[in-house]
């Protein structure tokens, strides 16, 4: 083990977090620690290329405004990964219980279990933690159920472990993989899974859940509203309170039965009712 590492930390505005992401993970980085409202990557080689490559990328979105702070340290060497274990915590919502494989289970409480990884979803997020109570309340044992935009699978595991017959799908193959792993972890199967979006989708169903973000969901409205049946309940998160109008402006025709708000995250419940 060399004597010191390289610590590069960078923090951009949420809706272009996936795609600093991408751009890391496409130059051969492996794993990224999110925390403090940005992102961790440490490795025993030098990372000023790494962190010039993000300062390019920033500047070829300067249209979009990006707002990138970044920072590259050295410091001596110890073993991280083992302290970065020490300090992912578990987290309890409602009955649920989220915690790693190297954390012991909580008796009386559903179980699952979800190790930090590449893909977005481990419940400590808002919008994932929303989407988690909201699941609880809403989705019911026998209904056919898709999360669209499955990330690590949490939504897709707990959907299951509740009862419903899950579809669901990731336009990421990291993230379908992701999701294949730790559905395998928590001894769940789904009825279909795919890369790619609803163009793929063959069904109607009783519930759908989207933990997106707002551009994406407004994107896909019609698509959404097309594979909902008659008296599906529909969640909507992932959105800034900034874009709640234009969400709700958009589905409108949709009845609103609950709306969440977690710091400035909002998750919108919607029921599709009969004509």
């Amino acid at each position: 083990m060399k004597n010191f590492y390289y610590e590069l930390f960078f923090k951009v505005e949420e809706q272009y977090k996936d795609l600093f992401f991408d751009f890391v993970f496409d130059l051969g980085i492996e794993a990224i620690e999110e925390r403090d409202s940005g992102a961790y990557i440490r490795s025993s080689e030098n990372l000023e290329e790494l962190s010039f490559g993000l300062e390019l990328l920033a500047q070829r979105l300067s249209n979009s405004n990006v707002l990138l702070e970044k920072t590259l340290v050295k410091k001596e060497n110890q073993d991280w990964i083992e302290k970065y274990k020490e300090s992912v915590e578990p987290i309890l919502i409602d009955e649920i219980y989220i915690h790693t494989t190297w954390q012991e289970p909580k008796k009386k409480y559903l179980n699952i279990q979800i190790d930090p990884a590449l893909a977005f979803g481990s419940g400590h997020h808002e919008s994932t933690h929303s989407c988690i109570k909201l699941l609880q309340k809403f989705a019911k044992k026998g209904i056919k159920a898709l999360d669209l935009g499955c990330g690590s699978g949490i939504l897709s595991i707990i959907l299951a472990k509740l009862g419903c017959k899950v579809d669901a799908c990731d336009t990421d193959e990291l993230a379908i993989n992701s999701t294949l792993s730790n559905a395998k972890l928590n001894q769940v199967t789904f009825q279909n899974i795919w890369q790619g979006s609803l163009e793929k989708a063959k069904n109607k169903y009783e519930f759908i859940v989207a933990n997106i973000i707002a551009d994406v969901i407004l994107v896909l409205e019609r698509d959404i509203k097309k594979h909902l049946k008659e008296n599906a309940i529909l969640i909507l998160s992932g959105i800034l309170d900034k874009y709640e109008a234009r969400v709700k402006n958009k589905f409108q025709d949709l009845e609103l039965v609950e709306s969440l708000k977690f710091n400035e995250w909002i998750s919108l419940v919607y029921q599709k009712k009969e004509k």
